[in-house]
Order: structure tokens, then C-alpha cells, then sequence
């Protein structure tokens, strides 16, 4: 009984005995835990880019032969790894970093590197920082940093991406809108409600949009069918004379801005009441709106003629978050972190971005216009390193790289006349910019010179969209249009 009780005490202490390090190198190459603290940790920055994997690689300085890799959590910007040094290593070692775009299968974008000497005890901690460049946040990173993306300023564009009609190389194989890519894809009307007159568009999903009126209450929703037509529903009952509109992309509920202050959504059940907000713009016009979708929350931004720029956390209430010395007559952003507002003052031309830090936001310097170019009148990101703003008399400027550029207005082609007024802008790259002129025409700038896309004659008042495949306008006559593929 006695010798029984022995061995089981034995046995019970044999399976509670903390392995030592080379136990443990055995059964976890390189592991460190609490019981057996990391002699180097390894902190990782990402910067401008975010990796699809990483790995580190550990290297005996006085021996090459010697070296394991280490997989790295890649967690938002940064990355951490520890590791304990190999039993018969020497006290330094050399570790590198090494980042991929998209997989661990993908491009290898970046690297770095140092040299640490291994404590007896404490813990080394090393910092390295991977440096690439993925402007539009696609995930691939751009040629001129080691990566595959030949537009790194479009998220239209990537290797393996589906080629679409859009005057864009998709796909990075040097060719634009391939036979028969473009076939059934041409400018089409969804018809026209008769006695109505839209002021604004608002898609929000792939062959769907909302038109909305400032003259007469309508609200209509336009849906494209699987033979190329369009079904539509329309409603009178929310009564506003709205001057602008965002539709979110979820479940398509209808956001509004109107010429009178009034802020109000709408469901796509246009039976139901159209909510206002109680929001008091003392009667400035909203001129215009954008909204985004993020861990199931949706804001809003909007600006009006008087300056204000409002935030509207839905659905709570639309508060003032700023307000500048402009009329503020276009914003937009592809996440509250990158808007751009702009306008005039004083006739000149002004633009503000959003402070990321929470303070005021900030009048950015823009090129001197020519007489005439007082007002900006719209403004495009098309990603955080490139955006578009254009306004009167041809005015047409590019952001790059956070400065402003001026590019060449639309011709004129009268003696003495001028350029006409750039109204709004919609752009996926920097060879693809569409644009609305008060001349009634849609026109695009192909990078190098303007391109006739439109004539007109019914009054376009909008022109939106929200991929490169996919455009949409409206008329003072009630009638919608679209630019895409012929079905879903």
C-alpha cells in the first residue's frame, strides 16, 4: 500500500514539472509563456500599408545555418511576436520582418531588420517598422513599393480583379474595356414620371437608386430588372423641397436635405411617414450630404449654404459640428477621416478637410483660379492620396499626395467665351473622371484631355455612382438615367 502511494505520488509529480527550455523548444519551436518569459519581443509597425501576412524570421548571427520563422498576428496597424533564443545560439541574433500583400502566398512588399543581443534574464524588446505604399486601401500595394497594383489611386483596379466597362485596365494586363466587356452597356433612361422634376440621385446598391425632387415631394425609387428595364416606386407624401440625398446601403433608407434647413429619411417602404429631424438650420439650404455604414452605425455629414457642417449619428439628432466662413456647397469622403468640403468666400474658392484630431477643420491652399472661377461647386475622393474638385467657369483641380493641382477646364469652343461651370464630379482613378456642366452635357476627362460622354437637353441636375461600371442622372423632367451593364 505504501509503495503504491509512492509511485502515484511520483507520477503526480512528474506531470507538474515545468519543462525546461529545451522541453519546450521541443514541443513549441520558439514559444514563450508566462511560466517561461520571452528573452525578445519583437513590436511591428505598418506603415501605409496593411499587410496580409507577416512572418519573422530569427537568425544566429555567428552561424547562418541557424534561423526559424514565427508567423505574426497582424492586428490594425501594428504587430507583436516574442520568441526565446535556441539552446547553443550565441548571445546575438538577427531578426527580420517581412510583410505580404493579400496572403501569405502573396507579394513580398517589405522588409526589416536588426540586431539584438539576448539577455540572460530580462526581456529584449525591438521595434521595426515595414514601410509600403496601398493609397486607395485595396489591399495591394503599389509597383513603386515592391507590390502589384499599377493604379495604387483607384480601388477599381488590382491584379485578379473582374474587368468592367469602364475606361479602366481592371486587372492590370494592359488592356482597357476587352471585346466584349463593354457589349449592352450604353447610356438608358428608366423612364420618365410625367409632371415631376428630380433635383438629386441616390444609389445605393448594384442597379438601384433613389430620385428625388425639390418642386413637387417626390420621392422614387428605381430598381434595375433582370431584362434590362427598371421598376419604380414613387411617393408625394414627404413634403420638402429636398436639394439633396444619401440612400444606405443596407436596407435603403432614404436620407435628405433640403433648400430650407430640413433634414429627413425616408424607408423604402414608401408607405410608411417620412421622419424629419429636429434639427433647426435657420432656413439654410443643405446643400449637400454623405453618409457611411460602420459597425452597424450610420453617420451622416451635410453642409449648408451659411457654413455649418453637421454630423447626424442616426438616429439620434443632427448636431452642428463646425462652422467656417463659406458657402459651403459640396462634401464628401470615403470615411468620416477623409471628408473634403468646399465652396466659395469672398468669391474665391475654398476647401476644408475634417481635423482627424477633433479640432477645427482646416482651409487647405489651393492653386490661384482665373477670373471668373469663384465657387467650387463639387468635390470627389477617390481615395485618401487623390481627389477632384471642380466649379466655375471650367475650374478643375486634382489632389494628390495632399496638394492641389489645376487641370485643364473643358474647351471652348466660341471666341470669347467662357469654359462652362463644372457642376459635379464622380471619379475611380485618375484616367476616369466624369463630370456634369451647366451646358446640360456629361463629359469625361480621360487623364489627358475632356471626351464627350452625353448631350442633353432635358436638364441634368445630378450625377452620381458608386462603382466604375455603374453611373446615375436625373432631369428636370422627371426622368432618370443610367450608365451600366444591360442585367444584374
Amino acid at each position: 500500500m505504501t509503495r503504491a502511494v509512492t509511485v502515484g505520488l511520483g507520477l503526480l509529480f512528474l506531470t507538474c514539472t515545468v519543462p525546461d527550455i529545451e522541453e519546450l523548444e521541443q514541443e513549441r519551436p520558439s514559444g514563450c509563456d508566462a511560466s517561461h518569459p520571452c528573452q525578445v519581443q519583437v513590436l511591428l509597425t505598418y506603415d501605409g500599408f496593411r499587410p496580409g501576412c507577416v512572418t519573422l524570421r530569427a537568425m544566429d548571427s555567428q552561424d547562418a545555418s541557424r534561423t526559424f520563422e514565427l508567423p505574426v498576428a497582424v492586428l490594425g496597424g501594428t504587430g507583436e511576436v516574442g520568441f526565446i533564443r535556441r539552446p547553443g545560439w550565441s548571445d546575438t541574433v538577427k531578426v527580420t520582418a517581412s510583410a505580404r500583400e493579400r496572403s501569405c502566398a502573396g507579394q513580398e512588399v517589405a522588409t526589416a531588420s536588426t540586431q539584438v543581443s539576448v539577455p540572460g534574464k530580462e526581456t529584449a524588446r525591438v521595434e521595426l517598422t515595414l514601410s509600403a505604399r496601398d493609397e486607395d486601401g485595396d489591399g495591394y500595394v503599389s509597383t513603386a513599393t515592391r507590390g502589384t497594383d499599377c493604379d495604387d489611386h483607384s480601388v477599381s483596379i488590382s491584379p485578379g480583379a473582374e474587368e468592367r466597362c469602364d475606361f479602366l485596365d481592371n486587372n492590370c494586363d494592359g488592356r482597357r474595356d476587352p471585346v466584349p466587356v463593354c457589349d449592352g452597356v450604353e447610356w438608358r433612361t428608366t423612364g420618365t414620371i410625367l409632371g415631376m422634376s428630380f433635383q438629386a440621385v441616390a444609389p445605393h446598391a448594384r442597379g438601384q437608386a433613389w430620385l428625388v425632387s425639390d418642386s413637387n415631394d417626390v420621392l422614387a425609387h428605381v430598381r434595375r430588372e433582370t431584362d434590362g428595364g427598371f421598376d419604380k416606386l414613387w411617393s408625394t407624401e414627404c413634403h420638402g423641397a429636398w436639394s439633396t440625398a444619401w440612400a444606405r446601403p443596407s436596407d435603403r433608407r432614404l436620407f435628405m436635405g433640403s433648400w430650407e434647413g430640413q433634414l429627413a429619411t425616408q424607408t423604402v417602404s414608401l408607405a410608411e411617414p417620412c421622419a424629419l429631424a429636429s434639427f433647426d438650420g435657420g432656413g439654410a439650404a443643405i446643400q449637400d450630404l454623405v453618409g457611411f455604414e460602420s459597425d452597424g452605425g450610420t453617420t451622416l455629414f451635410a453642409v449648408s449654404e451659411t457654413g455649418d457642417i453637421l454630423r447626424w449619428d442616426y438616429p439620434g439628432d443632427p448636431r452642428r459640428v463646425e462652422h467656417v466662413d463659406a458657402d459651403l456647397r459640396s462634401i464628401h469622403g470615403l470615411d468620416p477621416r477623409t471628408l473634403i468640403t468646399v465652396g466659395t468666400t469672398g468669391d474665391v474658392p475654398v476647401a476644408y478637410h475634417v481635423n482627424t484630431d477633433g479640432g477645427p477643420w482646416l482651409r487647405e491652399p489651393l492653386p490661384q483660379p482665373s477670373q471668373g472661377q469663384v465657387a467650387l461647386q463639387t468635390v470627389h475622393i477617390v481615395a485618401p492620396g487623390l481627389a477632384y474638385a471642380a466649379g466655375d467657369q471650367g475650374l478643375f483641380l486634382e489632389r494628390a499626395a495632399g496638394r492641389w493641382s489645376t487641370k485643364p477646364p473643358y474647351p471652348i469652343y466660341t471666341d470669347g467665351g467662357v469654359a462652362p461651370d463644372i457642376l459635379d464630379v464622380v471619379s475611380f482613378g485618375q484616367d476616369v473622371v466624369i463630370a456634369r456642366l451647366d451646358t446640360d452635357d456629361l463629359v469625361r476627362f480621360d487623364g489627358v484631355g475632356w471626351q464627350d460622354f452625353l448631350f442633353g437637353s432635358q436638364g441634368f441636375t445630378a450625377l452620381e455612382g458608386l462603382t466604375s461600371d455603374e453611373l446615375w442622372s436625373a432631369t428636370l423632367d422627371g426622368t432618370g438615367f443610367y450608365w451600366g451593364p444591360w442585367q444584374p
